[in-house]
């Protein structure tokens, strides 16, 4: 028996435990979520939640990176923090969609996709050539058009309503219609990775850095876009927090943030921002590879869905 059989196998359980002696209720559906690790999700998280993952791997020139473990990232970090050259990001194959897609059409199981933005990898496209592949009309592809925290956001949203007995084409429609108010915003600690990337200028990232310049990153339509510049990080942390103001939470969704390699750092912003705004429910997380690779180690990130 496969992760996911176990999972489906422990929800059933747990749904007839929950209806007591009059039985289940209602039937849980068979459906099967996968994502890619663009969100940041570990596998352990991945095995919690009931879903599956599909890599985005990070090539350095000598080593590959592709798992979503704790012990993963610190390594991922480490060597980032040593390189002169970005590693290159390769997306999953459709071969490993297409794999996943045929397992579930001989188990006649609804199966949604939710991909990291359509704009910044070729995952969604990928995960779309192998449903043409597998000739299977159960199969939901959903662009997220968010990234690593806020595409963790949608997909954690699309347990809970998977959970909730939603089946998938609702679910979808949830989705496409709800991935609309969610909101990413982050800031880098050192513009050096930005820099190598091709994102700014030799000369912006040198002027930027001796004056102590930030900007205040934000997913906008699928795409990272600067909001705002800030002179030092306690600065740049005060314009991630402005969206709290310009977009009020849904009190219904988490807020969550994370940090790459930097917890202590990432926890100090979070219980500040928690106590500022009177937020509950938060949770801290990790910004893994596919975002770090050009965000780099130290920086934050906030995600939130506005009402």
């Amino acid at each position: 028996m496969t992760q996911y059989e176990n999972e489906v196998k422990k929800r059933d359980v747990m749904c007839c435990m929950n209806a007591g002696n009059q039985g289940c209720g209602r039937k849980w559906s068979r459906m099967r979520i996968i994502t890619d690790t663009g969100t940041d999700i570990l596998d352990k998280e991945a095995k919690k939640l009931g879903i599956e993952l599909v890599a985005i791997r990070s090539n350095f020139t000598d080593t590959v990176f592709s798992e979503n473990t704790e012990a993963e990232f610190t390594r991922f970090y480490d060597k980032l923090r040593q390189t002169d050259t970005l590693p290159v990001s390769s997306q999953p194959s459709p071969a490993e969609f297409l794999e996943l897609f045929e397992d579930a059409k001989e188990k006649q199981e609804e199966v949604v996709v939710i991909t990291i933005s359509s704009k910044l990898s070729g995952t969604y496209n990928g995960a779309m050539l192998a449903k043409d592949m597998a000739e299977y009309d159960n199969i939901y592809v959903v662009d997220s058009l968010q990234a690593s925290l806020s595409e963790r956001l949608l997909v954690e949203y699309a347990v809970k309503l998977r959970d909730a007995g939603m089946g998938a084409k609702e679910l979808v429609r949830k989705l496409e219609q709800d991935r609309e108010r969610v909101i990413l915003t982050g800031v880098p600690s050192t513009l050096l990775y930005l820099k190598m990337g091709g994102r700014i200028s030799p000369v912006v990232a040198a002027v930027g850095g001796v004056i102590g310049i930030k900007p205040v990153l934000w997913l906008k339509d699928g795409v990272i876009e600067s909001r705002s510049k800030a002179r030092g990080m306690r600065m740049a942390k005060s314009g991630m927090q402005s969206f709290l103001k310009d977009y009020e939470a849904d009190p219904a969704m988490p807020v969550m943030f994370a940090h790459s390699d930097n917890a202590e750092m990432g926890q100090q912003f979070m219980e500040e921002t928690v106590q500022q705004f009177g937020l509950t429910g938060c949770s801290l997380h990790e910004i893994g590879m596919a975002i770090g690779t050009h965000i780099g180690p130290d920086a934050l990130m906030m995600a939130f869905m506005r009402k």
